[in-house]
């Protein structure tokens, strides 16, 4: 059967490829590098009760829903901080990052063929094992900041009504993310719970209300070799196959720092 595009065939299939069409790097696309972490400036309100980290235990799922089938992904370990003061939750700011490292393709029923496909997936992101540490490195991380929020149920979480002893707030977060040396401007719907004291919360847990949706093709994620190499051909061949826009989301909780 033929898959949708190049992380769900075979390896056999797929190698063959690159044969057929080879390998070469395309134009250099614009790289920035990654964000400098937010973590001092969350530091720095810790002294006033609203420092919290990110729980290195997560989860960021991605769904590409591709013609001919859904490509499903998870990656389950998370970094980062957040300042949030529950006195006014307006002023929240800081970052999450997921580690593609982890990521794994749950497409099928098969273990082997998820296997492949990771692989295939790991190679499209360049952090697969020939690539160069450094490189690697950077790319093995994807990072969303956050710059402000609004649209918030409440500005303060002793506003947000109690239930079992949690207090739930919706609100938009505005920021940038940092996917594969671009960084791009995005937003999206979260829900916040509140664990604890409203004016001391000891935890949130936050999901996403809708899918963040990213590009492949604004992050300059395309088929690449085990080496990072583009190759040359490939989207002409197999690229039309698929969707670009990537749904993200995400699941993760945070706690408040000593």
């Amino acid at each position: 059967m033929k898959r949708a595009y190049e992380w769900a065939w075979p390896a056999g299939l797929f190698f063959g490829l690159i044969g057929a069409i080879g390998c070469k790097d395309d134009a250099a696309q614009a790289r920035v590098a990654p964000p400098a972490s937010s973590a001092a400036a969350a530091a720095a309100v810790t002294e006033s009760g609203s420092g919290f980290r990110v729980a290195e235990q997560g989860s960021a799922t991605f769904l590409i829903d591709a013609p001919l089938e859904k490509i499903k992904g998870k990656s389950g370990k998370l970094r980062g901080n957040l300042a949030v003061d529950p006195a006014d939750l307006a002023k929240t700011k800081g970052e999450v990052d997921v580690d593609l490292g982890d990521l794994a393709t749950q497409t099928f029923g098969d273990a082997s063929e998820n296997k492949s496909q990771t692989e295939h997936a790991h190679n499209w992101l360049e952090i697969g094992n020939d690539v160069g540490a450094q490189r690697r490195e950077e790319n093995r991380w994807a990072r969303f900041t956050v710059r402000s929020v609004d649209q918030l149920a409440a500005a303060r979480v002793a506003e947000a009504p109690e239930k079992d002893g949690a207090r739930t707030v919706n609100l938009t977060a505005h920021g940038d993310l940092w996917l594969h040396g671009v960084s791009a401007p995005k937003t999206v719907k979260l829900v916040a719970t509140f664990q604890g004291p409203a004016n001391a919360p000891a935890q949130i847990h936050v999901v996403t209300a809708e899918p963040l949706v990213i590009s492949l093709k604004e992050h300059d994620v395309k088929p690449r070799d085990v080496a990072g190499k583009f190759l040359s051909g490939a989207l002409e061949q197999i690229g039309k196959k698929i969707e670009d826009a990537v749904q993200i989301s995400l699941d993760f909780t945070a706690a408040r720092k000593p």
